[in-house]
């Protein structure tokens, strides 16, 4: 448009070959914008995977965490009080107690000061029971994160965890809650002889 008189002036055969130029130049600036507008869907496509995998692993660690007892647990659960004014209570019964709260469905367990995982022992010592080198005396205090209804009856059916405790001088009780926090964390040690497996070629 600035160049209208300019053009009104030149031949019609240098007048095709400016039209052709912009012909071409108007082909190249589309393949352009075709280009730039496929490049930031597959940048706005990958931020979204990247951001979904970074979730993913997120909640992942966070679930390893609780099952390995490095983060702390919150959630619906129960909290179970053992009086053992005789000192008869066994590190034998805690066990019991512990198995019969997972198979119940309980997802993090404290006793004490102690977090229970897979690996947790229990020992009877001098004046009580001893979980991982930490001396509990009674009262034993265990909180439990899980489903309360399920682990109450799990511990009051005939011949269960609060009726061996009665039968053997000690008793239960078992408060429930919509919200308990079990607090105590779990060192995790690297392991000294496993090792990662390689994975399996297809």
């Amino acid at each position: 448009q600035t160049q209208e008189d300019g053009l009104s002036s030149l031949r019609q055969s240098d007048l095709v070959r400016i039209f052709d130029n912009l012909q071409q130049q108007s082909t190249r600036l589309d393949e352009d914008a075709r280009e730039l507008e496929r490049t930031r869907q597959d940048l706005r496509s990958g931020t979204d995977k990247a951001a979904a995998a970074e979730q993913a692993a997120r909640e992942r660690l966070e679930v390893l965490g609780i099952l390995a007892g490095t983060l702390r647990a919150t959630g619906p659960g129960i909290r179970l009080t053992i009086t053992d004014p005789d000192d008869r209570v066994s590190s034998a019964m805690l066990i019991d107690t512990v198995q019969e709260l997972r198979d119940a469905g309980a997802e993090a367990i404290q006793v004490g000061t102690v977090r229970v995982v897979a690996s947790t022992s229990f020992v009877d010592g001098p004046d009580g029971v001893v979980a991982d080198g930490t001396d509990l005396r009674p009262p034993y205090e265990f909180v439990a994160i899980g489903d309360p209804s399920t682990m109450r009856s799990a511990l009051d059916i005939p011949g269960g965890v609060l009726e061996t405790l009665r039968s053997g001088g000690a008793e239960g009780r078992v408060d429930t809650a919509d919200t308990l926090t079990v607090t105590a964390l779990r060192q995790v040690k690297s392991p000294q002889y496993a090792q990662p497996a390689p994975a399996r070629s297809p």
